[in-house]
């Protein structure tokens, strides 16, 4: 039995020395956007419209990464006035030490935001 302590012992204080995943933080704002992406947060990547029209109509938007895209026609905004992309979409684009851009298409409008790790 006293030889399994020590085993047990040194594993525990090894489980308990590894460090925590680290978070990942961007945010882009253009003239009519921002975008806030924290992979610590419920929801992935959220776009906020700044401007004052309430209905936008649909939106096209892509997120491009180092390795992978992303194109969504037809999103529309949600009641508070952002739309939300799922955790799981987010974590394939936003990940550590990468520069992605976010290009949103709206009313014949078009707006690249660009994205800086904090």
């Amino acid at each position: 039995m006293k030889k399994w302590i020590f085993p047990i012992l040194m594993l525990m204080l090894l489980a308990a020395c590894q460090s925590p995943k680290q978070e990942v933080h961007y945010i882009a704002k253009s003239e009519h956007w921002k975008a806030v992406y924290h992979s610590n947060a419920k929801e992935g990547l959220r776009l906020f419209y700044l401007g004052d029209d309430d209905d936008l109509g649909p939106l096209q938007i892509t997120l491009e990464g180092t390795k992978e895209s992303l194109t969504l026609d037809d999103a529309q905004l949600n009641k508070d006035g952002y739309y939300s992309f799922t955790k799981k979409e987010s974590e394939k684009i936003f990940k550590r030490d990468t520069k992605p851009e976010i290009h949103m298409h709206w009313q014949s409008k078009n707006e690249t935001l660009e994205v800086k790790n904090h």
